[in-house]
């Protein structure tokens, strides 16, 4: 009789060993795997590191206590170059490159990384290596030919200037325009042959350039970062011609703020300066980050008073509310906008689009649909051409004219947007209620990017949200690289703001989109 095996020796063996992970192995086996690697391997988050071998110590010059729990920008030279490359790294998702690294006494090193953004949200992993080629040369190589021959390359005068503040390259038009030659420019220092006014920090970014010995204000340069870290680029105006004369450094507008209790004389001058003209339009440019093309203006409301010089809306918001003025400068703004807005040329064969705010007290009056009907017809400016930016604070009234006007409006086919988005309370219940298309981010929370995670999170969860719900999202108040590459990760590409270039008269957007140039 043939014996039957044992059930028990068909079973598949006892897995042999178990990893027991208590009392920190984990952590244990995660740091000695860290020692393996020859390369530097830094772990971090979005602003502190968190982890970092042996490697990177020795490649940074620093011991473990110096780099990990650290700021993240303390690697780098400076807060612009963390920026630049916190958005190339975890923004733009950069898998390989170069990194200009901060090293002890001042002095920096160019290192090659790889990375592994996002491991999870908020971690990242980077592989840092020497730059043995490079370094072959020394720190500083006798010439570096690439940047001349992109100067060169291009129509618009330009001059690259080095971490060291001297000019590395310089276009034949920007000599001819400066009246300098080659080497009395190249390879000096910048100041020792141009005076510069260089931007202050969170200005728009342009520069004055005087020529030492004229007797010019100055020519206008926008300020670009350059192809390396602490590296500048200056974009000067096209030379003169015979009819043309160089733009100049005109002085700034004065601007006054309104005394806070508000004299008899000051209350009849507002009140004029709707009766008798005195009020102007100046717009601002939407930019399309994407082409770079100016999509559209924002209308801004200026008062032109007679001694205090012209007045941004913002000075005298709070009186025009007490003295119930809103309605009537909205009013005046929205027909005087529109007006302007008919007569502005195609940029890249489209008609610019038109943004006017409109206050909460236009909206109650209850007529304002039929207002905008008319003004339309009266101006000729297309209704799909007019975005009014609503404030936030309309979702909360509870009259049933508003929710009426509302979709009155988006009848006729203005585009409605939701301003400031991002300082309240708005639920999302409420956003799907009323007939919107766009949210416009707060400008605070905007300035904000770069310098706060608990922001950054912010905005991304506000343009999540605004995917799901059909809602365009568009920013305020842009004010670097950084901020611009950050929110365009992030698929918002129309943005406004100082780094786009200053409020313009009504003439002078218009000139300005009649040039089909960037806006600076």
């Amino acid at each position: 009789m043939t014996s039957q095996p044992d059930k028990k020796d068909t079973q598949p063996p006892a897995e042999p060993f178990v990893a027991d992970f208590s009392e920190g192995l984990e952590t244990g086996l995660y740091l000695a795997l860290l020692e393996l690697l020859d390369e530097g391997l830094i772990i971090t988050g979005d602003e502190t590191v968190i982890e970092a071998n042996s490697a990177a110590c020795r490649l940074l010059e620093r011991d473990y206590r110096q780099i990990a729990g650290k700021p993240l920008a303390n690697l780098f030279p400076s807060e612009r170059a963390f920026l630049d490359a916190r958005a190339r790294l975890f923004i733009q998702g950069e898998m390989r490159g170069m990194l200009q690294i901060s090293l002890p006494g001042g002095r920096h090193r160019d290192l090659r990384f790889i990375a592994a953004a996002r491991l999870r949200p908020g971690i990242h992993a980077l592989i840092l290596s020497p730059d043995l080629i490079a370094e072959a040369y020394g720190e500083r190589r006798a010439e570096d030919p690439l940047w001349p021959r992109l100067a060169a390359a291009l129509e618009q005068p330009v001059i690259v200037i080095d971490e060291r503040d001297v000019v590395v390259a310089a276009n034949a038009v920007a000599l001819n325009l400066l009246e300098l030659a080659r080497d009395q420019l190249v390879g000096h220092p910048v100041d020792a042959c141009i005076a510069i006014e260089w931007p202050a920090v969170g200005a728009t970014p342009i520069a004055h350039l005087h020529r030492h010995g004229r007797s010019e204000a100055g020519i206008l340069a926008k300020v670009l970062p350059g192809p390396k870290p602490d590296w500048r680029v200056l974009i000067l105006p096209p030379a003169a011609t015979a009819g043309n004369a160089l733009p100049i450094a005109a002085p700034a507008t004065p601007v006054a703020a309104l005394p806070e209790d508000y004299p008899a004389h000051v209350v009849d001058a507002a009140r004029h300066a709707i009766e008798h003209n005195l009020l102007s339009a100046h717009f601002q440019p939407l930019v399309d980050t994407r082409s770079g093309a100016i999509r559209g203006g924002e209308a801004l409301l200026r008062w032109r008073h007679p001694e205090q010089g012209v007045i941004p809306y913002t000075q005298f918001r709070n009186m025009a509310r007490d003295l119930h003025l809103v309605a009537s400068m909205g009013n005046w703004i929205l027909k005087t906008a529109c007006s302007r807005a008919a007569a502005w040329p195609k940029v890249g064969g489209r008609q610019p689009e038109l943004t006017v705010n409109v206050a909460t007290e236009q909206i109650l009056e209850g007529d304002f649909a039929e207002r905008v009907r008319l003004i339309l017809a009266e101006t000729g400016f297309a209704a799909a051409r007019l975005e009014l930016d609503l404030d936030e604070q309309i979702l909360n009234e509870a009259s049933p004219n508003v929710l009426e006007t509302l979709q009155a409006l988006r009848a006729l086919g203005v585009k409605l947007a939701l301003d400031d988005f991002g300082r309240g309370a708005a639920s999302i219940p409420k956003l799907k209620r009323y007939p919107l298309q766009a949210l416009k981010l707060d400008p605070a929370l905007v300035s904000e990017v770069g310098r706060q995670e608990e922001s950054e999170a912010i905005v991304e969860a506000i343009t999540s949200m605004a995917e799901v719900l059909g809602l365009e999202v568009l920013a305020r108040g842009v004010e670097s690289d950084a901020q611009q590459a950050f929110l365009s990760a992030l698929g918002c590409h129309l943005q406004q703001g100082p780094l786009f270039g200053p409020t313009r008269s009504a003439a002078a957007f218009r000139t300005l989109l009649g040039s089909g140039a960037t806006p600076q």
